[in-house]
């Protein structure tokens, strides 16, 4: 679905890119020649240069005169007397493109129009393609870097709807905390609450802002749910082309690929976990001095772990 909504929403983008220019429509392929040479004499001759300009004419100049500021060009940027400019034959080429329009009174009716106006920017998509034609290596590059770059994006969604979930989760924890608290008191910010998931009221407890555990039953393990524990997107693990050559290196030098989860660790992560390690070694070795020695096993229940006495 994630996937259908980001292709929908390009294709909308790509229709407004067309709508925005209706006139494009309407040019016909003399105008997309006369662009073309207004593009190359500005680039060749200066930003300020225009075909009246450049042949040293009035834009109100007949015919008559026109061919004859032609021949004085032409002889000017003739090929055979500039043998050491590498773009002789370009310009002489150019200069008789131009003069072709100048004296084609459609044509020169059409640049006149452009010239009073200026130069569209946006000139239709067909013409900019008609003008570049990627070839098949670009068109799979192309789609390569379009297909990663939306899969890190929704991977970047992705991580930021499971942080505000968490949250959420803490903010609705907390609304229970305080039905029964009488209105002299102060709100509790942490403890023992309930909280609906999936339709199921569920016990649970707020240990932060972005950290609450969830005890779904008593025979389930509790679920830890903390915003400083969920992995952040990178390029190496969210975007498959990126992931697939760096399993390729890892598996040609025999080192192990690293885990999302290695890659992501952070320090305070691994402070808190040292803190609730440290937390329930302590409290187990108070319960120790109280009567027989006790071997801690089992799984890690909300930074403890479960004392079970060695059986007999």
């Amino acid at each position: 679905m994630r996937w259908s909504s980001l292709c929908i929403t390009l294709s909308i983008l790509l229709a407004l890119l067309t709508i925005s220019a209706p006139s494009a429509r309407a040019w016909q392929q003399s105008d997309f020649e006369i662009f073309d040479l207004v593009d190359e004499l500005e680039q060749s001759e200066g930003k300020d240069v225009n075909f009246y300009s450049w042949l040293n004419v009035q834009p109100s100049a007949s015919s008559t005169d026109i061919n004859r500021a032609y021949r004085k060009l032409s002889l000017k940027l003739h090929p055979d007397k500039n043998k050491k400019d590498a773009q002789a034959k370009e310009r002489f080429a150019r200069l008789g493109k131009i003069v072709g329009i100048l004296r084609d009174g459609a044509k020169r009716e059409r640049y006149d129009h452009f010239y009073k106006n200026g130069v569209p920017r946006w000139r239709g998509t067909g013409y900019y393609y008609s003008r570049f034609r990627p070839g098949l290596g670009f068109v799979v590059v192309f789609l390569i870097g379009l297909s990663g770059a939306m899969q890190y994006i929704v991977g970047w969604v992705n991580y930021y709807l499971e942080k505000k979930r968490i949250v959420g989760f803490v903010q609705d924890a907390r609304a229970a905390l305080t039905q029964n608290v009488p209105k002299s008191q102060g709100a509790p910010t942490m403890g023992r609450s309930y909280v609906e998931v999936g339709g199921r009221v569920l016990r649970c407890e707020v240990k932060s802002d972005e950290y609450i555990i969830i005890y779904p039953t008593k025979d389930e393990e509790p679920v830890h749910l903390n915003t400083e524990w969920i992995t952040k997107p990178t390029v190496t693990n969210n975007v498959y082309f990126i992931r697939w050559i760096a399993g390729v290196f890892y598996k040609v030098t025999g080192k192990p690929m690293p885990t999302a989860k290695e890659m992501d660790e952070s320090p305070e992560t691994s402070d808190q976990e040292q803190e609730q390690q440290q937390d329930g070694t302590t409290k187990s070795k108070k319960k120790a001095k109280k009567g027989k020695p006790v071997a801690v096993t089992g799984s890690k229940v909300g930074g403890r772990r479960r004392a079970v006495k060695p059986q007999n």
